[in-house]
């Protein structure tokens, strides 16, 4: 049996770049909000482009468009004791951020991105039950510096699913029922062409197992974006949805779609399913028997999974997974977003065979946060992707200075792959939580 990779992390003590912004362009914003999501998610976007090798202009371009655009967004700072003021879907802790890094290919660099909430000083009262204000802000204003993004379609699809009138959802909050995220953005920092966005909506009343009514106002509103009734994509995916054992286990959690204009857009769709056994697996990603997948995709896939859990290359294909050690304790309504495996599903408006992707919820199951970080670095080295492998160790390592990668696990949220079906390298991300809530970053 051959010896173990040993991945050394590559840390830069602080970036030249962040450096340079803090200490000579960038005086200390009078806005305290805007001060503290600047001090710690600007330096940890800072760490993760120089990691990823972004050259010193992009990396201006990149943090200059974050500390302009998103940081003010972010909504109040913590309180005193670390507890947030609005608590976003988006990560476990209710960060209103969840990074990630787009894996290289055996000849590519890594991309970075993120996922984010737009949060404003009303989200989640009776004046803007439903978090909708800084978003509509934001995609206002945005344009001025992105001139390629729009939001038609994202326009469109809050016309059709909820209701005008914000008396409605403001009963909801009097008669008890969380503020919750139904809106969120993110932002795709590509190093060779525009920055790219993208809008997601997510389903309500998760604490309460979804709102049953969900799936037909998402496909009545998609049916309305094609009144000549012709969307393949959309067909394919209710007849799998309807009539696969597996599909009809499933339940929608987001929806979202690329920001530019309709003839280019694509819909995306997200579903949790609760099976963890790579049967489902093969099922879902198959769409059974519509997807025709190379047997040795779908195997390097399960290899994968395997991998990054610390599992035998032996273990059953109809076993299911079992949880990992103990999380965070976490709230109803995101565990709800990651009850199993998650599956995204890409449609375009003239494609009847929609793309599939799996997110691995490593939240959930899995080791600490630097087991999955070895497991998956030395998977990546193995399959001559590992170039960059000790820049992302060395990038957890700053990332997770408040508690240690070991002390736990949560910062790796998932772990996605998207199949290849042409021969090309499978599309692999990384998605970190970075825990602005954490406990052990207000222990002083």
């Amino acid at each position: 049996m051959s010896p173990a990779l040993v991945i050394e992390p590559q840390v830069e003590v602080s970036p030249k770049v962040w450096n340079s912004l803090v200490k000579k362009c960038l005086p200390p914003s009078e806005d305290k909000n805007v001060e503290f999501w600047w001090k710690i998610t600007g330096y940890h976007l800072a760490v993760m482009i120089d990691a990823a090798g972004y050259s010193p202009e992009k990396q201006y371009e990149v943090l200059l468009f974050h500390y302009h655009w998103i940081v003010p967004r972010l909504g109040p700072a913590p309180r005193p004791d670390g507890c947030a003021a609005f608590k976003s879907l988006i990560a476990y802790d209710g960060s209103p951020l969840e990074y990630s890094w787009k894996w290289n290919t055996t000849t590519g660099e890594p991309d970075i991105r993120y996922s984010w909430e737009a949060i404003g000083p009303k989200s989640g009262t009776a004046a803007d039950p439903l978090n909708h204000d800084p978003s509509l802000d934001y995609m206002d204003k945005v344009p001025s510096v992105l001139p390629g993004v729009d939001f038609s379609w994202f326009r469109f699809f809050m016309q059709n699913i909820y209701n005008p009138d914000r008396s409605f959802y403001a009963k909801e909050l009097e008669q008890g029922e969380p503020p919750a995220t139904t809106l969120m953005h993110a932002v795709e920092y590509n190093k060779e062409k525009s920055f790219g966005l993208k809008s997601y909506f997510l389903a309500r009343k998760l604490h309460l197992g979804g709102d049953p009514n969900t799936t037909k106002e998402w496909d009545d509103a998609i049916v309305k974006l094609s009144p000549d009734g012709d969307h393949p994509g959309r067909d394919a995916l209710q007849r799998f949805l309807t009539t696969s054992p597996e599909g009809r286990l499933m339940k929608p959690n987001v929806m979202g779609m690329d920001d530019v204009a309709p003839s280019k857009s694509r819909l995306k769709m997200y579903f949790t399913s609760a099976h963890t056994s790579f049967n489902s697996v093969r099922e879902i990603m198959t769409m059974d028997g519509l997807r025709s997948i190379p047997e040795s995709s779908l195997q390097d896939l399960r290899s994968m999974i395997l991998a990054v859990l610390g599992l035998p290359a032996d273990y059953p294909e109809d076993a299911e997974i079992p949880v990992g050690s103990d999380a965070d304790s976490e709230w109803p309504d995101f565990a709800a977003l990651c009850e199993g495996f998650i599956y995204f599903f890409d449609i375009a408006r003239t494609s009847g065979t929609p793309d599939v992707k799996f997110y691995l919820t490593t939240r959930k199951y899995g080791a600490d946060d630097l087991t999955i970080a070895r497991n998956l670095t030395e998977w990546m080295s193995a399959h001559q992707r590992g170039n960059y492998a000790g820049a992302y160790m060395g990038m957890l390592e700053r990332l997770a200075a408040h508690r240690g990668l070991e002390n736990g696990k949560g910062m790796h949220a998932y772990i996605s792959y998207q199949c290849s079906t042409d021969g090309e390298e499978p599309d692999i991300k990384s998605y970190i939580s970075p825990e602005l809530y954490h406990k052990a970053r207000y222990a002083a």
